[in-house]
């Protein structure tokens, strides 16, 4: 459904619909948030009006900026709304063992999203 591939500045990206899941991986300071991201919001909020199943998520980020934490953020209230249809969501947050930043936004996603299963993870 949405396949997009990572480059200096965005990370990769892949929606598929069966099964329902959602990879994200790599670095994240688009020039273009809104355009960036605009197509995943998208993507989610068709999977909302269409649910396909558990939703699998897994996402890897090495750096993120703001306004990419902002446009996050919307995603994952995209999973809330997913998981008020009746639908299992099951998020990973993976990051380096040493990345304390990363590991304390995975944290900060847990606490803002009570309701999801998100684990954060160790690589």
């Amino acid at each position: 459904m949405l396949n997009i591939a990572a480059t200096d500045r965005t990370p990769e990206i892949v929606l598929t619909l069966q099964p329902a899941k959602l990879h994200i991986k790599g670095e994240s300071y688009p020039e273009d948030v809104s355009a960036f991201y605009g197509q995943v919001i998208q993507a989610v909020n068709f999977l909302v009006e269409s649910p396909a199943g558990e939703l699998d998520v897994e996402i890897q980020l090495i750096y993120i900026n703001s306004s990419s934490i902002k446009a996050i953020f919307r995603i994952f209230e995209g999973f809330d709304e997913y998981r008020k249809k009746g639908q299992n969501v099951s998020i990973q947050w993976l990051a380096d063992a040493d990345d304390d930043i990363m590991q304390e936004l995975g944290e900060d996603f847990i606490d803002r999203f009570p309701n999801l299963t998100i684990k954060t993870l160790s690589t």
